[in-house]
């Protein structure tokens, strides 16, 4: 029987199997990502706006910026689990 996977977790299409922990990690997600963004893209929009714009001190918060498009690539590919702190990495749900 064919699955599909989202972000690293798998679950049938079909018969959905395993859909309702598939759609769980997708939703909180969904609900970190904007606090990523936010978190990491603030002091990079703050920074520009005092107007302390040096090239050197750009170049750290911009690299910080990046790290949200990272996480996301990561856990989209499913290299990285959301959600599975305190749970046994073994087990199938």
């Amino acid at each position: 029987m064919p699955t599909a996977n989202t972000m690293g977790k798998a679950y049938c299409p079909q018969c959905g199997w395993n859909r309702g922990e598939a759609e769980k990690q997708t939703r909180l997600f969904l609900r970190i990502l904007p606090v990523l963004v936010i978190v990491f893209d603030a002091p990079l929009i703050v920074w520009i706006f005092i107007g302390h714009a040096e090239v050197s001190i750009l170049a750290v918060l911009g690299f910080v910026a990046i790290v949200p498009a990272i996480l996301v690539v990561l856990v989209v590919k499913g290299k990285i689990r959301i959600g599975t702190i305190g749970r046994d990495p073994g087990r199938l749900s």
